[in-house]
């Protein structure tokens, strides 16, 4: 069994829209003009939009019951324009699990672990 795949095309409107549902106008995720003398060179998609579709992935796996402890690390930004995607396979007592970019960049990574104590 392996985690459900799901993907998300990142783009400007689809940052606006975010920044909109979470309130985060920060000008690194919005103002091109702005990113582009940052170091990253344009706009930044929020990192809560990766983990927010690890977080779907993980739903549409295992369902909404029981208790779950995700541990997770942000490992490279995505830029506005690329297209990331979930993934994970069981390892030990529970999953590793990730989100990374087409071109195989991990942006994300992390350990899922199931049931336990409420």
């Amino acid at each position: 069994m392996k985690l459900r795949e799901l993907s998300l095309e990142t783009s400007p409107d689809v940052t606006a829209a975010y920044a909109d549902l979470s309130n985060d106008f920060n000008p690194l995720h919005v103002d091109a003009v702005f990113a582009a003398k940052t170091p990253f060179g344009a706009p930044v998609a929020h990192g809560a939009m990766a983990l927010d579709l690890l977080l779907n992935a993980i739903e549409a796996t295992f369902g909404t019951s029981g208790r779950q402890h995700l541990d997770i690390r942000f490992t490279a930004p995505v830029k506005v324009g690329e297209r990331i995607t979930t993934g994970g396979v069981p390892a030990g007592d529970g999953w590793s699990v990730w989100v990374h970019q087409d071109d195989g960049t991990q942006v994300l990574k992390g350990t899922l672990r199931l049931g336990g104590p409420e």
